[in-house]
């Protein structure tokens, strides 16, 4: 728990303060004075003032922050300093400033998805193993084998493809699924289907939506040939080598990699029988201990995955992509809980979040910043949600302004603030009242 409320704390403050940077930023483009851009809430941690007048402050309580800009409604100001309210910019101006907070949440998602895909991501065959009965995808025959290619228009390289394209689908009554059918030797064939899910619901909290329409995925194929070692592992000190095929261990000729790594992960001592140059070799594997008490060998089999990595200009249109597919994603979540094809009981709060930023990353980094670019993602669109406490409330005032000549009243305002507080209040204790439910 400490490490995912510290992990919480980092991912807020990295979001928080790409939000408000953006705000600041543009602010001071349009030449609006910034009286103050803080991280977090409440009391002072630390501050320094900058020469232009601009306060930077860390405050005590990190979920949230702000950027307080020079308003001619706070206080009288001189003619000189009503220049540089942000309430006497033009209405463009004012806009532009308040959708910098949002869309700078998905220029970071942006670049943290170009950054995975400069790195490189695992990719293999997204085919599918069997068709489960009574279900959607039962209705069109698929062979097994098949391996998909688009789901409603949404290309399909791996299965968090197949499982985003499939939960955006909830609440449509068609889709379209093309997919290559292998079942006749060395004649593979594009098929394209249309899937009836107009009665087609699952419980996200209890189903994959993968499993739900009727995939049984088709595992990674592992094959038992040494493919890297890592230094110093308990691997290379028994001697393994790069090529190296498992024969057998603890006198059990091998069957499968999960056999194999559930040995690993308890045995103190395993004898390993290994082909090598059409030699048998036998070694003894002694497995060190990770945190959790369980063994590990320190070496990567050979399977059929590959490391698929992007150069710079298509890993950014890669990451374009993806960060487009990301929102459009959560908007048709949002949507789908207006309209209640998803339930209240699926909004997550911040003790959700803090689990799933501790859970992805101890799966290691890539992980991590996958669910750091979906988290600025979403904050970037539910900040552009039309309540009045959020950016797309003011962007709302504004169009009201642009339509009625005149900015709303201060009476209309607050009017209008109390009703988005109460219906924020509301939500955020429906998403926190799940995650007590979760625990």
């Amino acid at each position: 728990m400490l490490w995912s409320l510290l992990l919480f704390i980092i991912t807020i403050s990295i979001l928080v303060t790409v939000h408000e940077f953006g705000h600041f930023f543009v602010a001071r483009l349009c030449k609006v004075h910034v009286e103050c851009f803080s991280i977090g809430f409440g009391k002072k941690i630390w501050s320094h003032s900058f020469s232009n007048g601009t306060e930077l402050v860390i405050a005590m309580i990190p979920l949230g922050g702000y950027v307080r800009m020079l308003n001619s409604r706070a206080s009288k100001l001189s003619s000189d300093l009503e220049k540089l309210a942000f309430d006497k910019k033009r209405i463009w101006q004012r806009a532009a400033i308040i959708f910098a907070g949002p869309f700078a949440n998905f220029i970071l998602a942006l670049i943290i998805y170009w950054i995975i895909f400069l790195m490189g991501v695992v990719d293999y065959p997204v085919k599918i193993n069997s068709i489960i009965p009574s279900t959607p995808a039962a209705s069109i025959n698929i062979p097994a084998d098949a391996e998909l290619k688009m789901i409603d228009n949404a290309k399909i390289d791996n299965w968090n493809d197949v499982n985003v394209a499939l939960v955006s689908a909830l609440g449509k009554s068609n889709i379209n699924i093309t997919y290559i059918d292998n079942s006749v030797t060395n004649k593979p064939q594009e098929i394209d289907r249309n899937v009836n899910i107009s009665n087609w619901y699952f419980d996200i909290e209890k189903e994959s939506p993968i499993t739900a329409f009727g995939f049984e995925p088709k595992k990674l194929e592992i094959y038992p040939i040494v493919n890297k070692i890592v230094s110093d592992s308990a691997a290379a000190q028994a001697g393994l080598q790069v090529g190296d095929k498992i024969v057998s261990y603890n006198d059990h000729l091998y069957q499968n990699w999960d056999d194999f790594t559930n040995t690993i992960k308890n045995a103190a001592i395993i004898k390993i029988r290994v082909n090598r140059n059409n030699k048998e070799v036998e070694l003894t594997l002694k497995p060190t201990r990770n945190k959790n008490g369980e063994g590990v060998a320190g070496f990567f089999p050979t399977s059929n995955a590959i490391i698929k990595q992007y150069d710079f200009f298509n890993g950014f249109d890669k990451a374009v992509k993806q960060t487009m597919l990301t929102a459009k994603l959560t908007v048709r979540s949002l949507y789908q809980l207006v309209t209640g094809v998803i339930g209240l009981k699926h909004l997550s709060g911040p003790i959700t979040i803090a689990k799933s930023a501790g859970q992805t990353a101890s799966y290691g980094f890539t992980p991590y910043l996958y669910f750091l670019a979906f988290i600025s993602i979403s904050l970037g669109v539910i900040n552009l949600v039309p309540l009045p406490m959020l950016d797309g409330g003011q962007l709302l005032f504004l169009f009201f302004e642009m339509m009625k000549g005149k900015a709303l009243s201060s009476k209309a305002q607050d009017r209008f603030f109390r009703v988005g507080f109460v219906l924020l209040m509301v939500i955020m204790g429906i998403a926190l009242f799940n995650d007590i439910l979760r625990l």
